[in-house]
């Protein structure tokens, strides 16, 4: 009966180190795919920067150009200059409705949402 126990015992050690294994390479999967999300919402976001950039540079002077038909050149770019740091202003005393809040709901979504959860829902 003794032998029978520690074969026992043996086999549920022999799986209990298997699961951690497997646990721990299912960890290492979820971070990477986490850590990808990140980083290609990042580079996403760099490259509509990049090209969003000249397109607001143009229509600024584009609004320049207006103005210069009904006030002076110099007066014309004050006012496009005033109304850049009037957004700018919005998006400073907005920041945290603007930007943290969309921000950090994007990286608790991806950092805290539990695929395992989805999985089980999704047999039910």
């Amino acid at each position: 009966m003794r032998p029978k126990i520690t074969d026992e015992i043996r086999e549920l050690l022999s799986q209990s180190v298997n699961w951690a294994k497997l646990e721990i390479e299912y960890l290492k999967l979820t971070a990477a795919e986490k850590l990808i999300i990140l980083i290609s919402m990042m580079v996403i976001g760099i490259v509509v920067l990049i090209l969003l950039l000249p397109a607001i540079l143009m229509f600024l002077f584009a609004l320049a150009q207006v103005f210069i038909g009904f006030m002076p050149i110099a007066v014309a770019y004050v006012c496009v200059g005033g109304i850049v740091l009037l957004c700018l202003g919005i998006l400073v005393l907005f920041r945290k409705q603007l930007v943290i809040n969309p921000v950090a709901k994007f990286i608790s979504k991806v950092l805290l949402d539990n695929p395992r959860s989805k999985r089980l829902s999704n047999k039910k």
